[in-house]
């Protein structure tokens, strides 16, 4: 029982030791917001300019700028000792490293020069699945009901 217990605080301090070598390295490097490899126009009409500019330049730059905050405010805690303080940033952490993060992966995957048809196993799922033939059918489905949707909300705050 007493080799569990020595074994146990070893483990603990060296995670305790890895997650502060960690909080360290990030607290010298401040996360920026990625520059865009097109313009935000270059998605029109499928994603409107205005749209990918408030998106990139508002929303996930405040992603950006809460990381870099609690990554600060973690680094605070880490030199107070204060576990507590820790312990409540993780969250904050998470989400804004999370969302930044995601962001970066979203930028990457859009292109001006993308799209096309789905081939291979996607694209017999859609047929199979959803008995669709291409994506554009299932496309021009799904803007008729969003359509018919908006028209519905529409007419019931118009009484």
């Amino acid at each position: 029982m007493l080799c569990r217990v020595v074994q146990m605080r070893r483990c603990a301090a060296t995670l305790s030791q890895s997650i502060n070598q960690a909080a360290a390295a990030a607290a010298r490097h401040k996360h920026t917001l990625p520059e865009l490899t097109y313009d935000y126009g270059a998605l029109e009409p499928s994603i409107n300019a205005e749209i990918m500019q408030l998106h990139h330049s508002k929303h996930h730059a405040t992603y950006v700028n809460n990381l870099n905050v609690t990554e600060e405010k973690y680094q605070e805690a880490l030199a107070k000792g204060d576990v507590t303080a820790q312990v409540a940033l993780q969250p904050a952490l998470r989400f804004n490293g999370g969302g930044h993060v995601n962001h970066t992966i979203f930028w990457t995957n859009l292109s001006p020069n993308g799209g096309g048809e789905p081939q291979g196993k996607v694209e017999a799922h859609l047929k199979l699945s959803w008995s669709f033939t291409t994506v554009r059918q299932l496309s021009s489905r799904l803007f008729r009901k969003c359509k018919c949707l908006e028209y519905v909300k529409f007419s019931q705050n118009a009484f």
